[in-house]
């Protein structure tokens, strides 16, 4: 089973629990969610997950823009798109990325929520390498997908665990594709 295999199934969950949330007047958010602000994040990351650039660690900033007004019959409290953009810088030299995409946000009770991300990003690293330290990614422009899970600390600074991916779905060769796994710490305006 491929990456892009294992990310499409979590995907195809949150699109149908969104889904179900908007249909749904009884799971709305806490009445101290923020659901169309600014967010700021900063965050670290164990970056290259069973790849050659295993075991090096990024720091994370993104910024979550205002939310998309969707219009009376999209409308809910307890879902929002945003656009977003971001830098995964590599701490050891390794693959660092920038990116941009979209940023879908369901907010549960309890002051939970589940966020999915799609979009691209530009990369610094080796489309090609010998070097065995070094992701071979095939072009440094790939798709970027992510899932986080999120908790509203308070009204302003919320935690996310997050998983993402970047690869270039087999337009380039090889596609090896990276993926982090870490924790933001965000803040609403």
């Amino acid at each position: 089973m491929t990456l892009s295999q294992i990310f499409a199934r979590p995907f195809a969950a949150v699109a149908v629990f969104s889904a179900l949330v908007l249909l749904s007047p009884d799971l709305s958010r806490a009445a101290d969610m923020p659901a169309s602000g600014a967010e700021l994040r900063i965050g670290a990351a164990y970056h290259g997950y069973e790849g050659r650039e295993a075991g090096t660690a990024d720091v994370s900033v993104d910024a979550l823009l205002p939310a998309f007004d969707l219009g009376k019959s999209f409308t809910s409290e307890s879902f929002s798109l945003h656009p977003q953009l971001g830098l995964d810088a590599n701490t050891q030299g390794k693959t660092s990325a920038a990116f941009a995409g979209f940023a879908a946000i369901v907010h549960l009770p309890a002051r939970f929520k589940i966020e999915a991300d799609l979009g691209g990003s530009i990369n610094d690293g080796k489309t090609t390498s010998l070097d065995s330290g070094r992701a071979e990614l095939g072009c440094n422009a790939l798709f970027r997908e992510a899932l986080g899970l999120g908790y509203q600390l308070t009204k302003q600074l919320s935690v996310m665990a997050v998983a993402e991916h970047m690869s270039n779905a087999n337009i380039c060769q090889p596609n090896n594709g990276l993926t982090n796994f870490g924790i933001k710490l965000g803040y609403s305006f």
